[in-house]
């Protein structure tokens, strides 16, 4: 396994926090950092980074009490079109319980869409006001962005094509630090939505019935609540990861029935997972924040029920290490992309071994 840290370096740039890969190939990556920067287009044959934040609307600038601006991001809300443009939504890097921060200051969450065609963005509106957007997920024919709120765990649904609101509700959640009850969404190719409320359980959102539902079927993991990554996978089941345990999980479509597959990482967060030729891969790991080992790379393949660690995602030319992946996806020669969210460990100093070295906007490009 290769890895090569990439520095993003868009302005306010602090973390890459969600990925996805248009149909030419260009990699688009969401940001935590400056408003009007929130967005980015690699291009895999050049190494060349295009800022594209300026095609994105996001909510109003807001300030902290020493006039510090607080920063924005896209989140695990960013998916490519089967036409090949760019859609999803933006939020901000605020906590719940801050002293900086108001609901009724907060326009909301925008969803938008980049067309890569014509080089122009459009901007959908805020689908729950006051409330940013922290996942997203799309309809099998790209005509329905689905998404999740924070802080209060509001479902929506937004044709793309119109721009309205189709659907809107509320789930049964709690909500913690800075995450709302289900860290991720996905649409499975029925147009089912899925992920996690209440103490631990599925929910799932039927599109042809604009149906939500909170079901009996309880995710793996004692005092596990929520849902990290998720995953539409090719052979029609979901897979998925959960935040405080590092378990990876299934669900079979229909009958919600949920097996536990394997536990990759014994402490918290398993926030990306991505399929390549049938193969699972995904990041565990949390860092030192979380008092555990850094991002580590594993494969689980479902039709051998066999799983692999692949390996520290370290780029060792340069002596960094991820801490916490938070999005990945798969280029379309099979290289592997990685964001990340928290503090990149250096590993410069052999004395007293890892540091941490604070936050960093790394793109970790991964061949195995």
């Amino acid at each position: 396994m290769r890895v090569k840290a990439y520095e993003v370096e868009l302005p306010g740039g602090l973390e890459v926090v969600s990925l996805a890969t248009g149909t030419s190939g260009r990699i688009y990556g969401g940001m935590t950092g400056a408003k009007d920067h929130l967005l980015f287009e690699y291009a895999p044959d050049t190494g060349a980074v295009r800022d594209l934040g300026a095609k994105v609307v996001s909510a109003k600038q807001l300030f902290d009490r020493q006039g510090a601006p607080i920063s924005q991001k896209i989140h695990h809300a960013l998916s490519a079109l089967p036409d090949g443009r760019i859609v999803g939504g933006t939020g901000r890097n605020v906590s719940y319980g801050s002293r900086h921060y108001k609901l009724n200051e907060d326009d909301g969450g925008h969803v938008f869409i980049y067309d890569p065609a014509t080089d122009q963005g459009r901007d959908l509106g805020v689908p729950v006001p006051h409330m940013w957007i922290s996942a997203t997920t799309v309809s099998p024919d790209g005509r329905t962005l689905f998404g999740m709120t924070y802080h209060h765990n509001d479902f929506f649904a937004v044709d793309l094509e119109s721009g309205e609101v189709v659907f809107a509700d509320q789930v049964h959640a709690g909500v913690w630090g800075d995450s709302a009850c289900s860290h991720t969404i996905v649409c499975d190719r029925d147009g089912i939505v899925y992920g996690s409320c209440s103490d631990g359980y599925l929910f799932t959102y039927d599109s042809a019935e604009k149906k939500l539902t909170e079901t009996d079927a309880k995710l793996p993991g004692e005092d596990c609540y929520r849902i990290d990554a998720l995953l539409a996978a090719e052979d029609g089941m979901i897979y998925g990861g959960m935040w405080e345990k590092g378990i990876v999980f299934s669900v079979e479509p229909g009958s919600l029935k949920i097996t536990e597959l394997c536990q990759p990482n014994d402490g918290p967060r398993l926030p990306a997972l991505v399929e390549r030729d049938g193969v699972l891969y995904g990041a565990a790991g949390g860092g030192s924040q979380y008092g555990t080992r850094g991002a580590f790379l594993f494969e689980y393949d479902p039709a051998k029920n066999a799983y692999r660690e692949v390996g520290a995602i370290v780029d060792e030319e340069a002596g960094i290490e991820a801490a916490r992946v938070h999005a990945m996806t798969v280029g379309l020669d099979g290289t592997l992309y990685a964001g990340e969210t928290g503090a990149t460990q250096s590993r410069f100093d052999a004395a007293s071994g890892d540091i941490e070295t604070g936050m960093h906007p790394y793109l970790y490009i991964v061949a195995t």
